[in-house]
């Protein structure tokens, strides 16, 4: 097989509306590169709140993959899918703002949106080739012969960019400009007859309302699991005072059982993801953080997708959390990574 890449369109931003971009369905999609860029304005004295984690990226508030009008195969945020592309490459996706003097900075924390315009521009990666495995084809998304291939992407509103803290009657966000561009890079020559596995990815959602020892969420079964990424948030900001312990079982089988603050030093290392940018202040003989509000819970040590946790033959999965209430609206996000295996045609 050989590789195209090539540039496939871009989506005029619409606060809160929805947009549709249909991708060629010709060859099959190693990955999908999306670059939003946008021009965000604020009134002059307002201060309340902060830029949530990754900014602008709430902008595009969810992003779909959709084959045939039905199968939905990516379902996620793009302030997510920005943050799982460092722990998968070892290296965040760009993210970048100018001010009105021209001058570049790739550290927003501490940006004020204050009576200035400012033009951000922020990457991310959708994959469908398998990042991290001895064989990345096996998943690939072959699209000929589907009927339809659509990205679909819900845009957010200017105000989605701040944190809880935020007041927008001191001075709302305004999206003065905003495009989302989408290139793909993709592999020519398939053989016929080849079966690729699906490399599904999509969020749950569930709210801590008090603190416990055994906050449970249920999972899908009868697939294979690669991974789940865990993102616990407070108020709008990626917090590490969510999660203490971490439990992923099938009854009275245990496959994970992990201290959280534990997982998420191991995760530095087996990620190889640096420090935030906003830590760069810090001496750095002293001091070397993880990213916050982030755990990954990975299978697949070795590369090898027989490593995944197989529910095919699972009644129930259950991921229990002890989990602690540090603020007004904490929330806990799970993002699967999951293989649908094809069905094996049953010989005549």
């Amino acid at each position: 097989m050989k590789i195209l890449e090539r540039e496939i369109g871009s989506i005029t931003y619409a606060a809160n509306q929805t947009r549709t971009l249909p991708l060629p369905r010709n060859y099959a999609y190693r990955t999908l590169q999306l670059k939003l860029v946008c021009d965000l304005d604020r009134a002059a004295g307002a201060t309340a709140g902060a830029p949530k984690d990754s900014c602008p990226a709430q902008l595009v508030r969810n992003i779909m993959i959709r084959a045939n009008g039905r199968d939905v195969i990516k379902n996620y945020d793009f302030e997510t899918l920005h943050r799982m592309d460092q722990f998968r490459y070892g290296i965040r996706p760009r993210l970048s703002w100018m001010d009105a003097a021209g001058a570049y900075s790739e550290a927003w924390e501490g940006f004020s949106l204050v009576d200035t315009s400012e033009t951000f521009v922020i990457h991310a990666v959708i994959d469908f080739a398998m990042g991290r495995a001895i064989r990345p084809i096996d998943s690939l998304l072959d699209s000929a012969g589907l009927a339809t291939l659509d990205l679909i992407v819900n845009f957010g509103a200017g105000d989605d960019v701040m944190n809880d803290a935020y007041d927008p009657a001191a001075g709302g966000v305004v999206v003065n400009s905003a495009t989302l561009y989408v290139a793909s890079v993709e592999a020519v020559g398939v053989p016929p007859g080849t079966v690729f596995m699906t490399n599904k990815e999509y969020m749950l959602r569930s709210q801590v309302t008090a603190a416990s020892t055994r906050h449970q969420i249920n999972l899908p079964v009868s697939n294979l699991y690669r991974s789940f990424i865990i993102k616990t948030h407070s108020d709008g900001d990626q917090v590490n005072t969510i999660l203490n312990n971490i439990t992923i079982k099938a009854g009275t089988e245990v496959f994970k059982y992990r201290i959280a603050s534990f997982l998420q030093m191991d995760g530095r290392i087996e990620f190889q993801t640096e420090s935030p940018i906003g830590q760069d202040g810090q001496d750095r003989a002293h001091q070397e953080d993880v990213v916050p509000g982030y755990y990954t819970l990975e299978f697949v040590k070795d590369g090898r997708l027989t490593e995944c946790l197989d529910t095919s033959k699972l009644s129930s999965l259950m991921l229990e959390l002890d989990v602690a209430h540090p603020g007004t609206g904490d929330f806990i996000d799970v993002y699967p990574t999951e293989l649908l295996v094809p069905a094996v045609p049953v010989a005549e």
